[in-house]
């Protein structure tokens, strides 16, 4: 072998074609593919619209908008708005606007309306720290377009303007059964905003979760009513957040309203603190109400699917396709409404009930002779804590022939994101160099789950599938949180000790 051929003199060095590397292909993560993140990118008015709509349609799927800190004002919302709102807009399904710190006002906001107004993609609202005020007109058409939608969180923080002029037009006329987390900090609210805030919470239509109203004026009175009114007549709410309303500033001695403890120097900590203690003990009770409510609605749900549903040939009921596996799935269908009044399980009620014709050898099961209201009746005992309108739209769903899930196979799959670090992921070691590979994936397990039956991500990152189904099916029947009756009144077990000792 020759020297030569492992000697640096042999080779011929360009300093050019050194230096010069191999063009590298920027990529991108399949869940960046479908945002379009401009945060503070200096996009104004028009101009800057225009350059979003570019982009937008360069893109065959875009989901999110993150437009904060820029200066669209209401000019560029109104143009981007007015693009979103068009038939070639309309085909992006955007789940998340963010339009924080764009000088928007009531311009813009009504732009924003038309585009909510039916919206069912539309998720989450950003607009904290514009230029919005109180004006009464477009909030009215804000919170009517947001009734029409299916809009889940909305965040209006730091809109200053708005002030008590927004609640007052605001929460008499919010109905939506979607919406579950609302920010209203830093919006000006005094203590004239309280009692509309109070009867929304305390009122049916109330369905959220999450309520942050910080830094507001709402004072010691007004956080105090609010507590009251969680305390009595508020079973959804997890999260709620009332810190640094001043709380001392609307405390008068000698008002009717305040104890005379109250009027004592350092008194008011010590209140709130009561007040928060006070607090933590409802958002807990509601906590184990909605876990207990959600898992008496599933029991309820699997026996009476079993004892109310009726043969084809029995029920009155019209001939429609098989509810598909998923709104996503290709197998897709139209399908009758499942929580119809005119069920046919109701319209028995009252009515002589015909057995079919069954062999010898196949005894009728004895439950099924009972009149239905008796089977309800007796129903009722496995889901004690479910009011009566909650047991009524599960005994609806189950006895409804066409919720029955579809036998044609899926087309598309939207199973479970299995754990890669299991062993059930895709391939088992056996030692000395054999590896078992598993056919299907997690999809192939006798659980049709994820691997172990769990779903990837201790910090629910991923979430199971079936728990999003879950999730979807006790949200339309209502069963996810605690429902009163209409006649009923929550007692404390203090008050209902209280009231034992007086009648004694």
């Amino acid at each position: 072998m020759k020297p030569s051929v492992f000697s640096l003199k042999s080779v011929t060095l360009n300093p050019q074609a050194s230096t010069k590397r191999a063009p590298t292909v920027r990529q991108y993560s399949l869940s960046t593919r479908a945002q379009i993140d401009h945060m503070d990118a200096g996009l104004t008015a028009v101009a800057g619209a225009r350059a979003i709509i570019s982009e937008v349609r360069s893109r065959r799927r875009v989901t999110k908008l993150i437009l904060g800190q820029n200066s669209l004002g209401d000019d560029g919302c109104e143009a981007l708005l007015q693009y979103l709102c068009s038939e070639e807009g309309r085909k992006y399904k955007i789940l998340e606007i963010s339009l924080n710190a764009n000088g928007i006002g009531n311009r813009g906001l009504r732009a924003i309306s038309r585009y909510l107004r039916g919206n069912a993609s539309l998720k989450e609202l950003f607009l904290q720290s514009n230029s919005l005020t109180g004006d009464p007109q477009a909030i009215v058409d804000f919170t009517d377009a947001l009734n029409s939608s299916q809009l889940e969180l909305l965040t209006l923080t730091g809109n200053a303007g708005l002030s008590d002029s927004f609640a007052a037009h605001f929460f008499p006329n919010l109905q939506t059964p979607h919406l579950q987390e609302v920010h209203l900090s830093v919006l000006g609210l005094t203590p004239a905003s309280a009692p509309y805030i109070v009867d929304y919470i305390s009122s049916q239509h109330c369905r959220l979760h999450t309520l942050k109203i910080n830094g507001n004026k709402l004072g010691l009175r007004g956080v105090r009513s609010i507590v009251r009114a969680v305390h009595r007549h508020n079973f959804t709410l997890l999260k709620l957040e009332m810190y640094a309303n001043s709380l001392s500033d609307n405390i008068t001695p000698g008002s009717s309203e305040t104890p005379a403890s109250e009027e004592e120097e350092g008194a008011v900590p010590a209140i709130w603190q009561d007040s928060e203690r006070e607090l933590k003990k409802v958002l807990l009770r509601n906590e184990h109400l909605k876990k207990a409510t959600e898992r008496d609605a599933l029991t309820l749900l699997r026996y009476s699917r079993a004892v109310l549903l009726r043969p084809r040939s029995l029920t009155a009921t019209p001939s429609s396709a098989a509810v598909p596996c998923s709104e996503f799935c290709a197998c897709a269908r139209a399908h009758n409404d499942s929580l119809s009044p005119t069920s046919s399980l109701f319209s028995s009620i009252g009515a002589p009930l015909a057995l079919p014709e069954l062999q010898p050898s196949a005894p009728p099961f004895p439950f099924t002779r009972l009149p239905t209201e008796l089977q309800l009746h007796i129903l009722s005992f496995l889901a004690p804590i479910l009011s009566s309108a909650q047991r009524i739209r599960i005994y609806t769903y189950a006895s409804t022939p066409t919720t029955l899930p579809s036998l044609l196979p899926c087309l598309t799959s939207r199973s479970c994101i299995p754990d890669p670090t299991s062993p059930q992921f895709g391939e088992f070691n056996l030692g000395g160099g054999m590896t078992l590979r598993k056919r299907g994936g997690c999809a192939s397990g006798a659980s049709s789950g994820c691997a172990d039956g769990k779903c990837m991500g201790a910090g629910n990152s991923v979430r199971c599938r079936r728990e999003e189904e879950r999730a979807k099916w006790l949200a339309a029947v209502r069963c996810n949180a605690f429902e009163l009756d209409e006649d009923g009144a929550w007692i404390d077990e203090s008050q209902g000790a209280d009231k034992k000792a007086a009648t004694t």
